[in-house]
């Protein structure tokens, strides 16, 4: 697909709102393409961002959202001085923020039951005890690489088609969980039955009601 938006995608490298402008067609096509007379059980949608990926973070922001000054406008981060690796990084979380809000806004449009699941997949040193990036193996990697955030929302549908307790559901946030937890949940939100899925790693399996 030729993606021609100059301003979310200059230079030939889109941010990450290009997703949200390109996903009502998409879904119109998964429409097209049912079988006459079968309704849809569900869409699972999955948004892979270039989020906060380095080095070089400052090409994950448009202008407008750079908030931060100044930042560091190179891939090699160690001719940067730190709090510009910062600024930039902090820039490009900024813009995941809106992302995210903006992700929100178009699900509370949408006529039918949603929620998004949102997790990092990993986080980043930025010169903390001179390491940069991640990778480093995990049993020896720094909080900076392996501590990232998860955020759960649900439409006011959503949760009461699902009779999910709201109370229950806030409290996990206090929770410590892990990549483990991902998919067991994902497969709670998403209604899917299967042998695989562990009940101790599904984060929303304390919070089910009669309707779940």
């Amino acid at each position: 697909m030729t993606l021609k938006e100059p301003k979310l995608c200059p230079d030939g490298e889109c941010f990450d709102e290009i997703m949200l402008r390109v996903l009502p067609e998409r879904l119109a096509e998964l429409e097209k393409a049912r079988p006459a007379g079968k309704a849809s059980a569900g869409t699972v949608v999955v948004l892979h961002q270039m989020g906060n990926h380095g080095p070089a973070y400052y090409k994950r922001t448009p202008a407008d959202m750079k908030l931060y000054q100044p930042e560091c406008r190179t891939n090699v981060l160690q001719d940067c001085p730190a709090q510009d690796i910062v600024n930039a990084y902090d820039n490009a979380v900024h813009y995941t923020d809106h992302f995210l809000g903006q992700t929100v806004r178009w699900l509370k449009a949408q006529a039918r039951p949603t929620a998004m699941l949102y997790v990092s997949d990993h986080g980043e040193s930025l010169g903390e005890k001179g390491l940069y990036l991640h990778g480093m193996p995990f049993m020896m990697a720094p909080q900076e690489q392996t501590h990232v955030p998860m955020a759960l929302w649900l439409s006011k549908s959503f949760q009461s088609q699902r009779g999910w307790d709201r109370t229950c559901l806030q409290k996990q946030a206090d929770q410590a969980l892990s990549h483990d937890h991902y998919f067991h949940s994902v497969l709670s939100l998403a209604q899917v039955k299967t042998r695989w899925q562990k009940t101790e790693l599904d984060f929303l399996a304390a919070c089910k009601g009669p309707a779940a």
